[in-house]
């Protein structure tokens, strides 16, 4: 009688005989047969199983997937039910102007702001799970939390608890927008994840009440439920953290009320956003800021200009930027050498939130000295056009070299532009369409 030997193995890539398959990676889910999510998320890859079996001459390999079973429980979902993907745009925002008008008994100061929603933005693709205890969360890039503390998995919880909805979510984020920016990213997400959690769930919520309800996971959620420009007033960041007090330090400002108002600022006006890789900490840059060093320009009468003449350098006051300069010098330094080089270029350069990222309206296009020097050469850029190309010969010899791999990223990166919404939509790239809810939802830029 043959001795009969037993092998077992884990492998992240698998090479089987011709009538099996080949796999190089593994997606995180494929709804509708087809894998949703590009480049790899976050995930940790389950490995292939692969067990060989020989007695005598006969040799049997079986082989198991786990993704594949993950797979097959999302074909299962899709069938039972309606909606069962949502792809959305999550639209960051930018601040026109940003005032600090005073400081109350409680510590925290009370502000008043014009915001404005830009078509700058990362993509948030949701699928419905089969498992009904927790929400599976990945992203394209490093050092996003994907625990419960991330603000989407604090909006779809916040959701199932208003609502007694049980609808649990596989999320994946394609980030874009960067953190510590003042551009309000993750505040979107998380406006942008109660929005597809009610389209979900067939619009148990209105949207004044996904407004209400997400007050209380963030200060700057509220205002994505705006029309895409609002009037923003209520408390700004503490300068201590007790742990009686709300702790606010990727926020730039509690909005207790947004006021949506119609500006006549031509959407298409281009502006560029320049983003050092240093963040500003918003609970230190409060902690630095003086009442005596802030303007005294009426906001209302900040607004009643850009209703009338648009945007422009006087009207585009941030009462955060001095405290930001003083917690990030090079920021200072950074605004002062692009005004310098814009040469009227920009209507209006200034910072948005409390940092630190620098806004420059009126041009798509950053100032050279951005490409030139290497101290800038880690800097996020929007859009815009591309600066002249090395000569070829330098291309070739030095495209291994960091600044030549920052280069192209800065070529490739979003325009951006002001945009708004729609009362009953979200908010969409120029090339999608979202709608809300209605009796054939449309499932935004779905695959």
């Amino acid at each position: 009688m043959a001795m009969a030997s037993s092998q077992f193995f884990c492998s992240h890539q698998l090479h089987t005989s011709s009538n099996s398959i080949r796999r190089n990676t593994l997606p995180s889910f494929r709804p509708h047969g087809s894998s949703c999510f590009h480049p790899k998320p976050q995930l940790q890859r389950t490995p292939f199983i692969r067990i060989r079996a020989s007695a005598g001459r006969k040799q049997v390999e079986i082989v198991y997937d786990p993704d594949e079973r993950i797979n097959k429980l999302a074909d299962e979902v899709d069938k039972n039910t309606g909606l069962s993907r949502l792809t959305m745009f999550s639209p960051c925002k930018i601040n026109v102007f940003l005032r600090i008008t005073g400081k109350r008994a409680d510590g925290f100061h009370d502000l008043a702001s014009l915001f404005h929603v830009i078509s700058l933005g990362d993509v948030i693709k949701f699928s419905l799970s089969p498992s009904k205890t927790k929400d599976r969360l990945s992203t394209n890039v490093p050092g996003v939390p994907l625990d419960d503390s991330n603000l989407i998995i604090k909006a779809l919880n916040l959701y199932r608890k208003k609502t007694g909805t049980d609808n649990f979510f596989w999320i994946h984020l394609d980030k874009k927008v960067p953190t510590g920016a003042g551009l309000g990213g993750g505040s979107s997400n998380a406006a942008t994840a109660l929005w597809a959690a009610n389209q979900f769930s067939g619009c148990l919520a209105t949207e004044k009440e996904l407004q209400e309800w997400s007050s209380e996971i963030g200060s700057d959620i509220p205002f994505f439920f705006s029309n895409g420009a609002a009037f923003c007033t209520g408390r700004g960041e503490t300068e201590s953290h007790g742990d009686k007090k709300l702790q606010l330090e990727n926020f730039s400002g509690f909005c207790k009320v947004v006021e949506d108002i119609s500006l006549p600022i031509p959407l298409d006006i281009p502006m560029v956003l320049v983003k050092p890789p240093q963040a500003c900490s918003t609970a230190e840059v409060y902690k630095r800021l003086r009442l005596d060093q802030t303007s005294k320009v009426d906001p209302l009468a900040l607004l009643e200009k850009i209703s009338k003449s648009g945007i422009s350098q006087d009207v585009c006051i941030n009462d955060l930027e001095p405290p930001a300069f003083e917690v990030l010098p090079s920021l200072k330094r950074l605004k002062q050498r692009i005004v310098a080089a814009s040469r009227g270029q920009y209507d209006a350069v200034f910072m948005s939130g409390s940092g630190s990222t620098i806004v420059g309206v009126g041009s798509p296009d950053p100032p050279q000295f951005i490409y030139d020097e290497d101290e800038y050469q880690d800097v996020f850029l929007s859009g815009g056009a591309i600066s002249p190309l090395p000569n070829p010969i330098e291309m070739r010899t030095r495209m291994n070299e960091p600044w030549i791999e920052a280069f192209l990223e800065k070529s490739s990166n979003m325009e951006a532009n002001f945009i708004k919404r729609a009362a009953g939509q979200w908010y969409t790239t120029q090339s999608a369409s979202t709608d809300a809810c209605s009796d054939i939802p449309n499932r935004s830029m779905e695959e």
